[in-house]
């Protein structure tokens, strides 16, 4: 169900980054029905490079390479949850995160993947170029002549692939200002509820406010998961997620204090309606004061299998690799060191999928790139995820 009363929050942003398409540069646009998630690969000032993801909605572009293209040919890869990529054999290293990786050999070496990249031939002359995606089996509009393969040892003045590097600042790069997906939009899974019986030991009196709607920003509700209250950055908060957002509400600010002391009492993954104002919003994190909470128990289809991912687990083929799982969120680590951190949701389908589910979606806050895992097995202290896209499976043990 899609949330209308959240989609305008990034139309401004949207619109900054849409007006930037009459400046020259390299765009990507997305002419399929379903999310496609695109990496770029060029010849740099030092060596070959690959850079991305950047996640491209249906029917809207992204600025991938900003300033006059200089040269002829650049190399791309697009994802998506229905389509299998046929790649040309040139290949460039990547990794699940935001990257820019230098250097296209001895990718698994280095700990990364190795991406098997199409052509983009962009003519002679030009200084920008649109590259467009359409449901044809991973092959783009926008020209079809194939250069030359690149063998070792290619002169790196003039040869196909050689790129320039943004001049454009304000969109140069992965996950940087004005470039990737806008979020512009909540999808709520509201299947998304704790099982009946979490206790209550709050006053639902304490969980109300006589704030004005529209006092302190875009006024919102929608269906939350609580996320539990932190301390980051030295700023004490306490959150919630809707969809691939999300929310937080910070002490000692509007919201009265009475209203986070009561916070404080609710379970992690309580379902709740929640209402308030949004004051600001940066990548899928949003600054909100909070007008009113509203427990909603006891309307889970998800529970029991939401309850028993929580906790810490092992990689049971490499046991490298652990994960801890705590309410919305899902922290990595490897050989003990932390990794990265993602929000994820329970939801029936894939984005743009039938009949998957249920699958276990993973958001990338800082460039709202979402990976979608099918559940394969959730039972005996074993968890088996497949990646819907890449076919890989993974199965984690529980860690007692």
């Amino acid at each position: 169900m899609r949330n209308a009363i959240l989609r305008t929050l990034a139309a401004g942003a949207l619109w900054a980054a849409m007006a930037g398409g009459a400046q020259a540069g390299l765009d990507v646009c997305n002419d399929t029905d379903v999310v496609q998630t695109v990496a770029i690969g060029f010849k740099g000032e030092r060596d070959w490079t690959s850079e991305g993801w950047w996640n491209i909605d249906p029917g809207d572009c992204a600025r991938v390479l900003g300033g006059d293209l200089t040269q002829r040919y650049y190399y791309y890869y697009a994802e998506s949850v229905n389509e299998n990529f046929q790649g040309q054999d040139y290949f460039f290293c990547a990794s699940n995160e935001v990257f820019s990786i230098v250097g296209d050999t001895s990718c698994e070496q280095r700990g990364y993947e190795t991406l098997s990249m199409r052509e983009i031939d962009t003519g002679e002359t030009a200084r920008e170029f649109t590259l467009t995606l359409v449901d044809d089996g991973g092959k783009p509009t926008g020209g079809d002549k194939i250069a030359p393969k690149l063998e070792d040892g290619d002169n790196p003045d003039n040869t196909p692939g050689e790129t320039i590097t943004s001049t454009d600042t304000d969109t140069s790069g992965p996950g940087g200002p004005g470039s990737g997906e806008e979020v512009n939009e909540v999808v709520q899974d509201t299947t998304v509820v704790p099982p009946e019986d979490v206790p209550m030991s709050v006053s639902m009196e304490d969980l109300k406010t006589e704030i004005p709607q529209g006092n302190h920003g875009k006024p919102f509700e929608t269906v939350a998961l609580f996320q539990g209250c932190e301390l980051e950055g030295g700023r004490e908060f306490c959150s919630f997620h809707a969809g691939d957002w999300k929310m937080r509400v910070f002490y000692r600010g509007p919201t009265p204090e009475r209203l986070m002391y009561a916070l404080e009492e609710l379970a992690i993954n309580m379902p709740v309606l929640l209402k308030g104002d949004m004051v600001e919003t940066k990548g899928n994190i949003a600054a909100i004061v909070v007008r009113g909470v509203e427990p909603r128990p006891g309307e889970d289809e998800e529970s029991l299998l939401r309850a028993y991912i929580q906790g810490d687990w092992i990689d049971q083929g490499d046991g490298r690799w652990e994960m801890t799982v705590l309410g919305s969120e899902v922290y990595y680590r490897q050989d003990g060191d932390f990794s990265t951190h993602r929000f994820l949701r329970l939801a029936k389908e894939c984005d743009g999928s039938n009949g998957q589910g249920p699958v276990l979606v993973q958001i990338n806050a800082d460039n709202n790139r979402r990976t979608c895992y099918r559940i394969d097995r959730a039972e005996g202290g074993v968890l088996e995820l497949t990646d819907v896209r890449r076919g890989r499976s993974t199965t984690y043990r529980r860690i007692q």
